[in-house]
């Protein structure tokens, strides 16, 4: 899930969706975004249609390997629970994956892996400056009761006095290249993913189909072996170890968990907690780390949804720590639901993520690291000097290089001259709230419509950011069981993991990364709605 979020494909002054939860289905499960997150497919966009054509090469990779890729995605777990589970429950269906990876140049690649520790670092240090944190987001609190509420947890959890002063961060910095001429290829970051960032098992999952079928079908003479080097300008004995990165996520985010876990303090046997929504079709993205988390760790990890907790839970008054009706202690509370309205449609809800705040488990997020996550927050910290506040000049230097335009609006910001320019051309922006999970985004014309019907002070829920221009090519798609080939677009996702105090940092890593691709130019409504997939990286020399 997550995981969180828009698939901002300013491209076409669009999205390509949501950071977490699962295809198009935000409020019931968590991603092929995001994420967080659901992977929205709003595409809205006025001025062409889908550019589906087919290239002859593609197009024999397609008939050819859709059977060998189906086979594939469902023995390795690439899989979805079937959206009718009458009379059997396994029913699972193909995750929507690309056949192909996507093609990218090396460089922005590698220097997006060098900014995770610095990502980690920035939404710690952030989130402990509780004072910058809530006045940044004052602006936003009287028009968005969700960021209000979580700031009121927040600060009830830290008047009360903060049980547990280790964070443990599963980040997802997401990213689209900026493609213009004239300008080397560079990433500019859509959002940071603070919660429930997921699609990792995915993405793994999807990189190594894809070196098996470049391995196994390059190598050959055949149609398909011809097509697949002229795609990816191979030659005849071309090692792909290089431009097909390794992608450690399902190591390296069981392995921050587990550490959590460590450095908890718990009783042995206590267990990690993963909060859920309850049915949920990305099973498999969520199952991969709970098994693998046993495997490789021995750590037991329980699902419980806010409900489920609500009754089932309970702070020991002596030592702070949650535990279990069993009287299991829990370590961890890892978070795939609650970044969302939807996840609390009611005070048990609430008060579950507050009791849970409030105990001596670690926390992942933490309630402030979930509030860094905020897009009024991401604008601010573009500000001059806002990043320096946190990180030494020579990472606040590094950071800066992905930051794409961004600006505040309403109250607190200076915003004529940006509205001026939005309504001279709106298709060079879009307009992003503060909400998790995609489909709250305004692109194009709408971003215009939207400003005249808000009042000064509603501005101040949300933030403008400069539309990111990304170059398609074309890639094979698939969907239960259908292959489509296209012009796509593709956002990339680079996972940091964190475990640390403020002054004990006991892991920031990359996490590993995720690529999500979707068709050019897909309005809303049309061509299944949802229709993005995962993907992974080729990294051209």
């Amino acid at each position: 899930g997550g995981g969180h979020k828009d698939f901002h494909t300013k491209q076409t002054s669009d999205t390509l969706g949501g950071g977490h939860k699962d295809h198009h289905t935000k409020q019931t499960s968590d991603t092929l975004g995001g994420g967080h997150k659901d992977f929205h497919t709003r595409y809205i966009q006025d001025s062409f249609s889908l550019k589906m054509s087919a290239p002859s090469n593609l197009t024999v990779v397609k008939d050819s390997l859709n059977r060998t890729m189906q086979d594939y995605a469902l023995i390795h777990g690439l899989v979805y629970a079937d959206k009718d589970l009458t009379g059997d429950p396994s029913r699972c269906t193909q995750c929507p994956v690309a056949m192909l990876p996507f093609k990218m140049p090396a460089e922005p690649f590698h220097h997006a892996v060098k900014l995770s520790p610095m990502w980690n670092k920035l939404v710690d240090k952030v989130s402990r400056d509780l004072p910058w944190l809530y006045s940044t987001l004052d602006a936003v609190l009287a028009v968005d009761p969700f960021t209000r509420k979580l700031v009121e947890v927040c600060k009830e959890v830290h008047e009360e006095g903060l049980k547990q002063q280790i964070y443990l961060g599963i980040h997802r910095s997401d990213y689209m290249l900026h493609e213009v001429a004239g300008e080397d290829p560079r990433f500019l970051q859509v959002e940071l993913n603070t919660i429930s960032s997921s699609m990792a098992a995915h993405a793994v999952n999807a990189a190594s189909l894809h070196s098996f079928l470049l391995g196994r079908y390059s190598s050959e003479s055949s149609d398909v072996s011809a097509a697949l080097k002229d795609h990816f300008q191979l030659g005849e004995s071309s090692d792909l170890s290089e431009q097909l990165p390794p992608n450690a996520a399902l190591l390296q985010i069981p392995a921050a968990i587990a550490k959590a876990h460590s450095v908890s303090g718990c009783a042995p046997g206590a267990v990690v907690v993963m909060v859920v929504q309850g049915p949920e079709r990305n099973f498999a993205d969520q199952r991969f780390l709970d098994f693998n988390l046993w495997e490789n760790h021995k750590v037991p990890m329980v699902r419980k949804t806010f409900t489920e907790l609500a009754e089932e839970a309970s702070i020991d008054p002596a030592t702070g720590r949650l535990k279990l009706k069993s009287g299991v202690e829990v370590s961890v509370v890892y978070y795939r639901a609650g970044y969302a309205p939807e996840d609390y449609p009611t005070d048990v809800e609430w008060n579950a993520r507050l009791m849970l705040e409030k105990s001596a488990a670690i926390k992942c997020p933490s309630v402030a690291y979930q509030l860094v996550g905020a897009k009024k927050v991401q604008q601010a910290l573009a500000r001059p000097g806002a990043v320096e506040r946190f990180l030494e000049p020579s990472e606040s230097e590094l950071l800066r290089t992905c930051f794409a335009g961004l600006w505040g609006l309403g109250p607190g910001e200076d915003d004529k001259e940006i509205m001026d320019k939005v309504m001279a051309d709106p298709t060079l922006y879009v307009m992003k709230p503060q909400r998790e999970g995609g489909g709250y985004n305004f692109y194009g014309q709408d971003v215009a419509t939207k400003l005249k019907e808000l009042s000064f002070e509603e501005r101040g829920a949300y933030i403008l950011m400069q539309r990111i221009l990304p170059k398609s090519q074309a890639a094979i798609l698939t969907r239960m069981g259908v292959p489509t080939v296209g012009e796509c677009v593709s956002e990339f996702g680079f996972f940091a993991c964190f475990v640390g105090d403020a002054t004990t940092t006991h892991l920031s890593e990359h996490g590993g990364h995720l690529v999500r691709s979707k068709l050019e130019g897909v309005d809303e409504g049309g061509v299944a709605a949802g229709y993005a997939v995962i993907s992974s990286p080729f990294l051209m020399k």
